[in-house]
């Protein structure tokens, strides 16, 4: 499907002492599609908290931007040309890593290291900058992520970057199939099983698997459950970090990131879990 062409960008946002400004890290891996290119995946933050500013800088350096797709629908294309090849299509509220600009275009970064452009006018640039670590750019790859499927063992990161990966999947009620559409506790269940991690069925049931979380203390990869339209929880998300969460919504139309800070969401919030 053309959704696959494109890089699933994990929301992984932190506020950087080093920059002053809020950033998203990558890293650049080999891929395995043809040989050819570089494929993105998100990896650890790339300073720990008692790293020198200096330091952070000097191991990092900017790439890009994040946008949103502000259309319903947008497409990314080869070149500066909406008669040039299709590359993907997109919907709103897709977050895209926006490495060029160019008037009336910018360029994404896609999952082969391809650039595709789409019109500016369908994205909205939100603030937070792309850095790769510096030697990551200077080699153009990484060690392998491994497959271990212990959640203490993982980077946060990596459980948004995955679920960034169902990008595009349809909301369907009671749906189970990243093919066909999924609900929003089986979204929350497909990822968590990519990690060895078994999470019951239902919203309502999952909220009560795991380490209850405060919400003053969120980690990317919590899960969080919301009371939308009963008094028990029956939707729920992944926090993304920054104040964002993923979650697979009918009103959205499928999986989609969203903020906390609404008025719906802050009140409907009821429990967060740690797996």
């Amino acid at each position: 499907m053309l959704r696959r062409v494109l890089l699933a960008i994990a929301l992984m946002f932190a506020c950087s002492a080093a920059f002053g400004a809020q950033e998203l890290t990558l890293s650049l891996e080999t891929p395995s599609l043809g040989g050819n290119g570089k494929t993105v995946q998100q990896s650890a933050p790339s300073a720990a908290p008692n790293q020198s500013a200096q330091d952070s800088r000097d191991k990092t350096v900017k790439i890009g931007r994040v946008g949103l797709v502000t259309a319903a629908s947008a497409s990314i294309y080869q070149s500066k040309s909406t008669s040039s090849r299709l590359y993907a299509r997109v919907k709103a509220e897709t977050p895209l890593a926006i490495v060029r600009e160019e008037r009336d275009w910018l360029g994404v970064l896609m999952v082969n290291g391809a650039t595709g452009w789409i019109p500016a006018k369908h994205v909205k640039l939100i603030g937070y900058d792309l850095v790769a670590k510096r030697s990551d750019v200077d080699r153009g790859t990484t060690p392998s992520r491994g497959a271990s499927t212990s959640r203490d063992t993982l980077p946060d990161n990596e459980i948004i970057r995955v679920a960034m990966q169902y990008a595009g999947v349809p909301y369907v009620y009671g749906g189970n199939s990243p093919a066909t559409g999924m609900d929003c506790s089986a979204f929350v269940r497909s990822v968590f099983s990519r990690f060895g991690i078994w999470l019951p069925r239902t919203a309502r049931e999952q909220a009560q698997v795991g380490a209850a979380v405060s919400f003053d203390d969120l980690r990317p990869g919590d899960r969080l459950y919301f009371a939308c339209k009963n008094p028990y929880p029956d939707h729920c998300g992944i926090y993304a970090g920054g104040g964002y969460f993923i979650h697979c919504s009918a009103s959205r139309k499928g999986v989609a990131v969203d903020s906390l800070a609404s008025d719906f969401f802050a009140r409907s919030l009821v429990a967060a879990r740690r797996s």
